[in-house]
């Protein structure tokens, strides 16, 4: 399975699949998972509606898949469905209706949700917003996303952008890298090589980091110049926390970076 360097991949079983080809999308994916060896995290989409709800949720808890995709994400819909899957799904909550924003602190607190992931086209087509590269009409949702999910450990993964212009793609991957997003969902392989530049550790940034560290270390305070400039507390996790980021990517080993 072809995967273009994706972290994962999310099988859709909701709006990607007319209603009358639903049951062929379970046995299609059935057959391949059950048949094939793939070598990155599955995550299948389920339907939000009866009757295909059900029937979803009884195939993803026999599939060898790493978790589940809740689309409409909401604090009484989570609630509803987290007992009926396995034990072993991560649960990523798809934050996409305006009642759920009012809720993001209590759904990031429920323990199965692992990543909350922002989408914004069904959010648009609520609220009556226009969404364009620069970003304003979800600036908020991505920064509640942000705030919820670091409050309580959670991954945040950002909205894909739909159209498949390179410069208008880069400019949204900016908006939600440079609020903090950990990572960003992609419509089309060819934007993976785009996304993974841009959030993973860059060589320059982790040489930066490791040197904040460093100088830390060797003079024994919180509070120093480096470079001309001031660094304190903050900045210092700050470093720290990428450092990690950088070797959960596989960008760092063997050094001795912790505070």
């Amino acid at each position: 399975m072809e995967i273009y360097e994706a972290d994962a991949v999310i099988i859709d079983f909701e709006d990607a699949v007319n209603v009358s080809e639903k049951m062929e999308a379970r046995h299609l994916t059935e057959s391949f998972l059950n048949n094939h060896t793939v070598s990155v995290d599955i995550y299948v989409r389920i339907n939000s509606e009866e009757p295909f709800l059900d029937e979803d949720i009884t195939l993803i808890n026999q599939l060898p898949i790493q978790g589940v995709v809740v689309p409409k994400s909401t604090e009484a819909f989570l609630k509803k469905l987290l007992p009926k899957f396995k034990a072993s799904l991560d649960v990523l909550a798809l934050i996409e209706t305006p009642n759920a924003f009012f809720e993001l602190n209590k759904i990031a607190q429920m323990k199965p949700v692992k990543s909350l992931l922002l989408g914004a086209e069904d959010l648009m087509s609520v609220i009556g917003g226009i969404r364009d590269e620069s970003g304003l009409a979800i600036n908020y949702a991505r920064s509640a996303l942000i705030m919820a999910g670091r409050a309580h450990g959670k991954t945040i993964i950002d909205t894909p952008w739909v159209s498949l212009d390179e410069n208008q793609l880069q400019e949204d991957i900016k908006c939600g890298q440079t609020l903090g997003f950990d990572g960003k969902m992609a419509i089309h392989p060819n934007q993976v090589i785009a996304i993974n530049e841009a959030f993973s550790p860059s060589p320059k940034a982790i040489e930066s980091a490791l040197r904040i560290l460093a100088m830390h270390k060797k003079k024994g305070s919180m509070r120093f110049s480096l470079d001309g400039k001031m660094v304190d507390k903050p900045i210092i996790q700050q470093a720290q926390n990428f450092l990690d980021k950088a070797k959960q990517y596989g960008l760092l080993s063997g050094e001795n970076y912790d505070l």
